[in-house]
């Protein structure tokens, strides 16, 4: 997407965190932006900033999680700006616990916004997308789509699916000249275990409290990559030239590198034994 100026982002998950970040970084550089999000509150609240800054912008009250709501937010989307340039499927919600402890309605959950969320997100915004000049799909994915950690299983499942879904539309939208860009951010200062589990469905009764046991292996794991806390647009700070350049990936920390790496050298040396 080389010309950003004047053009329109949608961007789910936008009222806090990296959504709200990536929807003053696009207004800065000149774009109509649509904040949407489930809190109508704080999207109401970042799109108020936006437009005290200069910006064109409105919320939209969004459940990625209810197709019939995304179906809304590209209709308002076209009637509010003509329709979407760079689409943002940022939505994501966590649960933190064993995987025996999660229970199916929690599986259900995070597997229902976190990849078909993604999913028809960008199917409901495709026709569209084939009708502007130069399009471009942004997927947040997280470093749990490339190597795992403890009491993650549910999300890291969730993410590792999306990953694959990008790379795949990545493939599929390439004779359309639509670039797909992979956002894998990893630890930052957010609120997004506290909004996740605002957003948990009250038919799965009270969130339980998170064990001790559960936050010391997380915090261990988590501190394998030192100085990885970034705040929200510390993280994205080279979001607009990855977008601009048509990278297929966004690393937001690198001293993640080294799980990667660790965990990829185990299946090459998988293949290197599968030819013996």
């Amino acid at each position: 997407m080389r010309e950003l100026t004047g053009r329109v982002a949608v961007i789910t998950g936008a009222a806090a965190g990296v959504g709200a970040a990536m929807a003053r970084a696009f207004a800065g550089a000149g774009m109509r932006i649509v904040v949407a999000d489930r809190d109508v509150a704080g999207a109401e609240q970042v799109a108020r900033e936006l437009r005290a800054s200069g910006a064109e912008a409105r919320a939209q009250e969004t459940d990625v999680g209810d197709a019939a709501s995304l179906v809304a937010l590209a209709e308002v989307t076209a009637q509010t700006f003509g329709g979407v340039d760079l689409l943002a499927a940022n939505v994501g919600v966590q649960r933190i616990g064993r995987f025996d402890a999660l229970s199916r309605g929690d599986w259900e959950w995070l597997l229902n916004v976190n990849v078909l969320g993604t999913v028809e997100t960008v199917r409901v915004f495709l026709p569209q997308l084939r009708a502007s000049r130069d399009a471009h799909v942004l997927i947040t994915c997280s470093v749990s789509s490339l190597c795992a950690a403890p009491r993650l299983a549910a999300y890291t499942a969730s993410k590792m699916a999306v990953l694959g879904f990008t790379e795949t539309l990545r493939i599929e939208l390439a004779e359309e000249r639509i670039p797909v860009t992979a956002l894998l951010p990893a630890g930052m200062a957010t609120t997004h275990l506290q909004s996740s589990m605002a957003a948990r469905p009250s038919a799965l009764g009270a969130a339980p409290e998170l064990a001790a046991e559960d936050l010391t292996l997380l915090g261990a794991a988590l501190a394998s990559a030192p100085n990885a806390i970034l705040s929200a647009e510390d993280a994205i700070r080279d979001l607009l030239p990855a977008l601009r350049e048509e990278r297929a990936y966004l690393v937001t920390h690198a001293p993640n590198q080294r799980d990667v790496e660790q965990r990829f050298a185990a299946i090459l040396a998988a293949f290197a034994h599968a030819q013996r």
